[in-house]
């Protein structure tokens, strides 16, 4: 194989990883271009979508990728009856070059696509082993900064605003040690509409219990919504998700890796199929 043309397809490969990858990161972080397009929706119509924003930004980067690749294929075309090397007779009668090289990026894409979900999977799965066995703490642990982890699986008490943020029938409900807490929202307690009453603990003195996963992943537009209404919420704000399990966690990333693995050898068939297609096709056209 001409080494020229395994770096090339080596770099298209590469442009494809990181026009699907960063995308993802910029979504999980809240950063980037995804959190300027978010918070440009918010602003124009009061919500944004998180898929479409995903969409459109993938569809950019890979759009600035096959843009990049087409300039370099033009650079790289070789001069109009120059010796090339390696070269065939075409059933025309004049001659083929067989280092020419063919860049889909569709192609490429393709073999992004188990990469993309094994990255999903790892990433879950790993926050389930990172939140831990439970441990007790209060809405102070995390007010103070006291929790060094950025996921944590914990049984919380503290005070419960009455006023709270319903997102597709999830509640945002800010948590306090005190009523009369100071600054902005630091800590939030997420929770399905129909679970409320039974995760959500009366534990006394008006404070109530909450056992579930925290971590550190308030979305931009719930984030705008309390601000809306007058309410600060810190820049790095506290979610503790009511009745999500680490397990849960683990057993999804275990599910979505298998489903990566299921999808590379799938795609790997396939591959194998269209480039025995190719030697055969090739072979039929070399006939006298």
């Amino acid at each position: 194989m001409n080494p020229d043309r395994l770096l090339q397809g080596k770099a298209g490969i590469a442009l494809v990883f990181v026009s699907i990858g960063l995308p993802f990161y910029w979504m999980f972080t809240y950063s980037g271009p995804y959190r300027y397009l978010a918070e440009l929706q918010i602003k124009w119509f009061g919500q944004y979508v998180p898929k479409l924003t995903l969409m459109v930004i993938m569809l950019l980067l890979l759009g600035i990728a096959a843009a990049i690749r087409l300039v370099f294929r033009g650079a790289e075309r070789p001069v109009p009856q120059a010796a090339q090397g390696n070269t065939g007779v075409a059933p025309n009668g004049g001659t083929a070059t067989a280092n020419s090289a063919t860049y889909d990026p569709i192609r490429y894409a393709r073999f992004a696509a188990p990469v993309i979900v094994l990255g999903l999977g790892g990433w879950t799965y790993l926050n389930g082993v990172r939140a831990g066995n439970l441990q007790p703490l209060t809405a102070a642990d995390f007010e103070d900064g006291r929790v060094s982890s950025s996921v944590v699986y914990t049984e919380v008490r503290g005070h419960l605003d009455r006023q709270y943020m319903s997102k597709d029938h999830y509640f945002y409900i800010p948590m306090m040690e005190q009523w009369s807490m100071s600054g902005p929202v630091r800590v939030l307690v997420g929770v399905d509409e129909n679970k409320a009453k039974t995760l959500l603990r009366p534990a006394g003195d008006g404070k109530y219990t909450v056992r579930g996963v925290a971590d550190k992943s308030l979305e931009g537009d719930v984030k705008y919504a309390f601000e809306k209404n007058g309410i600060p919420v810190a820049g790095s704000c506290w979610v503790i998700h009511a009745g999500r399990e680490p397990a849960d966690d683990r057993t999804f990333g275990v599910v979505m890796m298998g489903v990566a693995a299921v999808l590379a050898a799938l795609f790997a068939v396939l591959e194998n199929y269209r480039k025995r297609k190719a030697v055969t096709r090739q072979a039929a056209q070399t006939l006298p």
